[in-house]
């Protein structure tokens, strides 16, 4: 249903900043069409510790999580929006960027997968 409504909403004229809904679940809905990163010329190596895996940031990835997910790191996620915290992680070393502000409570030293990109090179605990 929300995935009928909200665009409806939107054709018609309302603002995005008054669309408000909740995904429960693995239920999500990307209300905009998300432009594709560009590409990096150096890429940033991201790696996760417990499955040994040390991969490239090239920016072609929308996300933490698209990327561990297009490696076949399993990572637990829900709202991939930032709200659930279920893809929470603990940052070993390294530093991140949000393309939005987290709505989910983060302990210290943590990151939110499914919204952040490195900043250098990073280290993640999964």
């Amino acid at each position: 249903m929300m995935e009928s409504l909200v665009p409806a909403l939107e054709a018609q004229g309302v603002p995005a900043a008054d669309i408000h809904y909740e995904s429960f679940g693995p239920a999500s809905l990307n209300k905009h069409p998300v432009p594709l990163p560009t590409t990096r010329a150096n890429a940033i190596a991201v790696r996760f510790s417990r499955s040994g895996k040390t991969v490239p940031w090239d920016g072609s990835a929308a996300s933490l999580l698209d990327l561990a997910e297009g490696h076949g790191i399993a990572v637990d996620s829900g709202c991939r929006a930032g709200s659930c915290g279920t893809c929470e992680t603990r940052i070993e070393s390294g530093a991140v960027a949000y393309s939005q502000a987290p709505d989910a409570d983060l302990k210290p030293g943590h990151c939110l997968l499914c919204i952040s990109t490195p900043t250098a090179d990073l280290t993640l605990a999964l």
